[in-house]
C-alpha cells in the first residue's frame, strides 16, 4: 500500500473542513444544517457519527485525517501502523 505524503495527512479540523469544501461542502456531504456544521469549527471534535463518511470523502481526494478529530480512540499499535 502506497504511503501518503505527510502534507496529505491532515492533523487539524480546519484543514479537514477546507479540503471538504468548507461549511457549505460539509453541510452538503453530511446532510447537516449550515448552522450545525458551522458549530463544528468551535467544537473539540467533529461528530463521531460522521467519521466514516468524512474519512471516505477525504480518501477520494487523496487525504487522510487522524481519527481523534472525531473523538475516536486509537491504540499504540494502530498509531504505529499508521505512521
Amino acid at each position: 500500500m502506497k504511503r501518503l505524503a505527510e502534507s496529505r495527512k491532515l492533523q487539524a479540523k480546519a484543514d479537514v473542513m477546507r479540503v471538504l469544501g468548507g461549511i457549505s461542502g460539509l453541510s452538503d456531504l453530511t446532510g447537516s444544517s449550515y448552522k450545525a456544521t458551522e458549530n463544528w469549527s468551535r467544537a473539540r471534535t467533529f461528530p463521531a457519527r460522521y467519521h466514516a463518511l468524512m474519512s471516505w470523502a477525504l480518501r477520494r481526494k487523496g487525504y487522510t485525517a487522524h481519527p481523534s478529530l472525531w473523538g475516536q480512540v486509537t491504540t499504540a499499535e494502530m498509531e504505529k501502523a499508521a505512521a
